[in-house]
């Protein structure tokens, strides 16, 4: 069930990563266009697929930490403290960032202001989930 919960995890991480980049582009690239339906679509689904990655993380890590035997050391193991602190701490900043992103289109402002601020908020939350992802330690392509 682990692996699985953990496959998931990493095909949900390239989601993410694919719809970041596709926001972030056609945010920039229609910064003088009016916010249309697309673009509360592309958003929505970025969204979506941030949080259920959430709820697999979370239970993955609640699996993890109830398997571990001595929790006290976490904050002294440099490799813990990344998978118990670090990552789900910077991810949860992340997903914040890419809802307040998708929360700007029910806001009262124009369309240049609209796309610039979740242009910037997805830009902002990729930098972070490229920064606290652990490459060295997770495969490209889930199953493998």
């Amino acid at each position: 069930m682990l692996k699985g919960l953990l496959d998931l995890h990493n095909l949900l991480r390239w989601l993410i990563l694919i719809l970041l980049v596709v926001n972030i582009i056609k945010n920039f690239a229609d910064a003088k266009k009016p916010f249309v339906k697309i673009h509360k679509k592309l958003g929505l689904w970025l969204m979506i697929c941030a949080h259920l990655t959430l709820v697999v993380g979370l239970v993955v890590l609640g699996i993890d930490l109830s398997s571990l035997a001595d929790r006290s050391t976490i904050m002294a193991n440099s490799a813990l403290r990344f998978k118990f602190v670090e990552h789900p701490v910077a991810m949860l900043i992340a997903i914040v960032l890419i809802t307040i992103g998708k929360g700007v289109a029910k806001k009262d402002l124009s369309d240049m202001k609209k796309h610039r601020k979740s242009a910037l908020l997805y830009l902002i939350a990729l930098i972070i989930i490229l920064a606290m992802v652990p490459w060295s330690t997770s495969s490209l392509v889930p199953g493998m």
